[in-house]
């Protein structure tokens, strides 16, 4: 990247999510004077020209003054909502992430986007062989694969991606991709991280 923006990349924040665990909107979590959505807006803001949220309340994302797309068919997880945002999105190449993972690491963000030739997403994989589908780049030719997926009752996203081209980006050790699924996670990430 030449400028210090992903040009002409979208960022997508997938904010959608039920939050079973937390048993609390994970995206209005408070980290100093701003929720946890304000602040990864905050932040991609200064590294990408455009930024869609993906959720199904509009209305009450609205005062950020960003496109909220919500999923074309509820209930069928991230990979729908991941699907539906990528469709609204007018950029080729597409950053996702996911709203609990309080930490963006844009050294890493920005290494990997140089990996976007000729693949049709670009995936974190940890020393363990796991995927970070939802800290990753997508190409927009992913939707009809995904459609097809999740219209054929596939939502697992990682599943889904075993009929597209993908880079396997190896983590750097000292990059840890922490979620925030329960409320100790969040404890655990205040008292530590900030």
């Amino acid at each position: 990247m030449g400028s210090s923006k992903c040009i002409p990349c979208t960022a997508i924040i997938l904010a959608g999510g039920s939050a079973r665990r937390m048993a609390t909107d994970k995206r209005f979590l408070r980290i100093g004077n701003e929720n946890l959505l304000e602040r990864h807006v905050r932040i991609l803001k200064k590294h990408f020209d455009d930024i869609i949220i993906s959720a199904n309340d509009p209305q009450k994302l609205s005062y950020l003054g960003l496109r909220v797309i919500r999923d074309e068919h509820e209930g069928r997880g991230p990979l729908e909502g991941l699907t539906s945002a990528l469709s609204a999105s007018t950029s080729e190449y597409n950053f996702v992430i996911a709203v609990d993972i309080p930490i963006i690491h844009m050294k890493f963000v920005k290494k990997m986007h140089k990996h976007l030739n000729n693949v049709s997403a670009v995936i974190p994989v940890n020393a363990e062989g796991k995927q970070e589908p939802l800290f990753a780049f997508y190409s927009r030719n992913c939707i009809p694969i995904f459609r097809s997926a999740l219209d054929g009752g596939e939502l697992a996203i990682h599943r889904a991606l075993r009929r597209c081209l993908v880079y396997h980006m190896p983590m750097e050790g000292q990059i840890v991709l922490q979620n925030l699924n329960e409320q100790k996670d969040f404890d655990t990430f205040i008292s530590t991280d900030l």
